[in-house]
C-alpha cells in the first residue's frame, strides 16, 4: 500500500516467480500493457479503502444514475403504480421466498465445483501444497466476492478480481487463472442460449413475439463471438503470437493453454452436467418467486419462467451498468407483461428477484468482505 493509502497489487501478479510446466509464471522483464492496465484496474478493488472510491469513481457513478433513468423512464412509461407494486410485495409468500434464496444460493457450491475441475483440467497448480487457498469453501468465497463487485462497478470487474483472489492466495498464475475463468464464462453463455432457445420453443413455438426477438438476437452474436474466439485461439494462435509484442507472449500463451484445456473432452460431460444444473436453478429461482406471488392470481407456465429468467440472465452480461442494473429490472417487467400479467405485479416479480439475485449480493457480498481474510 502506498502513502496515500492505495494498495498496489503484489508483483507476481504481472509476474517474478516461476510456475510448474506447463502453466509458466507470468515472468517478463517488463508486464506488457495490457497486463499493466489489468493490474491497475484490479488495484482499484483490492482494497476496501479504494474500493469505495471505485464505487464513487464518475464511471460507476454515471452507470448507476444510468440505472435509475432507466428504471424510472420504463416503469413511467408503462404507468406502473408503485403502491400496488409494493403492495403485492408485501403479500407475497415468505415461505416461497425463502425457497427461492435458498435456490439461488445453491448454485455456489456447484460454481465452485466446476471451476475447480476447470482449474485442474487446465493445469493450474492448485492440489500442490497448502490447499486451504484452493478448498471449494474457498472458491465459493472468491466467487462470491467476485459477484459482489460485479454489483458495485460496471464492466465485470469482478472476473478479474476473481482470478486476482486465487492469484494472492495461492501464488499461482494470474493470466492461467483467468483462462478458467474466461472458459466458465464461455460455458455459461453456450449452456444459458441453448436453454433460453429450449425454453423459447416451448413456449412460443416457431413464432417469436416481436419483444422476444432482441433477446434471441443478442444471445445469438453472443454465441458466434463465443465461437469465432475459441476458433481463434485455437487455430490462428500463430498469428495472434506474431502480432502481439514479445514480452506479452507467456502471458498470452498461459491464458490461451487454460483457456483451451479447460474444455479437454474427459470432462466435458461433468462440465455441462453442472453448468445446466446451475442454470436450470437460476430459473427454478423465479418460479419460486412467481410460486410465492400465486395468492395475487400470477400462474405462468414453467417453461414461460425459465425463458423469463434466462432472458434476464443473459442481460447481466452487458456490461453497461453493474450486473445489469436497470437493463434487467426493464426488460423482464415487460416481458412479463408481454405474456400478459399485471404490469404492477410484473413489476413486484421483478423487484423481490432482484431482491435476492442483486441487493442480496451487495449486502452479504460487502459483509463477507469486511470480514474476508482472502480478500
Amino acid at each position: 500500500m502506498n502513502e496515500e493509502g492505495q494498495m498496489r497489487l503484489p508483483r507476481e501478479i504481472v509476474g517474478e516467480r516461476s510456475e510448474p510446466s506447463p502453466v509458466h509464471a507470468d515472468t517478463d522483464s517488463s508486464p506488457d500493457d495490457l497486463n499493466e492496465v489489468l493490474a491497475e484496474e484490479l488495484a482499484t478493488s483490492g482494497d476496501g479503502f479504494v474500493l469505495t472510491r471505485r464505487l464513487f469513481s464518475p464511471r460507476t457513478l454515471l452507470s448507476f444514475l444510468f440505472a435509475l433513468a432507466l428504471i424510472v423512464f420504463v416503469f413511467r412509461s408503462l404507468n406502473i403504480d408503485i403502491g400496488q407494486t409494493f403492495y403485492h410485495m408485501r403479500n407475497a409468500n415468505p415461505f416461497w421466498l425463502l425457497t427461492a434464496f435458498g435456490v439461488f444460493y445453491l448454485t455456489f457450491p456447484l460454481r465452485a465445483i466446476r471451476w475447480r475441475i476447470l482449474l485442474l483440467n487446465a493445469d493450474v497448480p492448485i492440489a500442490a501444497g497448502r490447499t486451504s487457498w484452493a478448498s471449494l469453501p474457498a472458491l465459493m468465497e472468491y466467487i462470491y466476492l467476485s459477484w459482489f463487485v460485479n454489483c458495485i462497478v460496471p464492466a465485470k470487474l469482478g472476473d478479474a478480481y476473481r482470478g486476482y483472489l486465487l492469484k494472492h492466495n495461492g501464488q499461482v498464475s494470474f493470466s492461467a487463472t483467468f483462462g478458467t475463468i474466461f472458459a466458465e464464462r464461455l460455458l455459461d453463455m453456450l449452456a444459458l442460449f441453448a436453454l433460453l432457445v429450449l425454453s423459447g420453443w416451448f413456449t412460443f413455438g416457431t413464432h417469436l413475439p416481436e419483444g422476444t426477438q432482441i433477446v434471441f438476437a443478442f444471445g445469438g452474436l453472443l454465441v458466434l463471438a463465443i465461437i469465432a474466439g475459441l476458433a481463434s485461439m485455437r487455430w490462428l494462435s500463430p498469428l495472434i503470437h506474431r502480432i502481439l509484442p514479445q514480452r506479452a507472449h507467456r502471458v498470452y500463451g498461459n491464458f490461451e493453454h487454460a483457456a483451451l484445456r479447460s474444455f479437454r473432452p474427459a470432462v466435458l460431460p461433468q462440465l455441462i452436467g453442472l453448468t445446466a444444473a446451475v442454470w436450470l436453478l437460476e430459473g427454478f429461482r423465479l418460479y419460486f418467486v412467481i410460486l410465492a406471488l400465486a395468492q395475487e392470481g400470477l400462474i405462468l407456465s414453467v417453461p414461460t419462467i425459465i425463458f423469463v429468467a434466462l432472458a434476464s440472465s443473459l442481460l447481466t452480461a452487458l456490461p453497461i451498468t453493474p450486473a445489469g442494473l436497470g437493463v434487467v429490472e426493464s426488460t423482464v417487467t415487460g416481458v412479463l407483461i408481454l405474456f400478459g400479467v399485471d404490469r404492477n405485479l410484473g413489476s413486484a416479480v421483478t423487484l423481490l428477484d432482484r431482491l435476492i439475485n442483486f441487493w442480496s449480493l451487495i449486502v452479504f457480498g460487502f459483509l463477507l468482505y469486511l470480514v474476508s481474510k482472502r480478500k
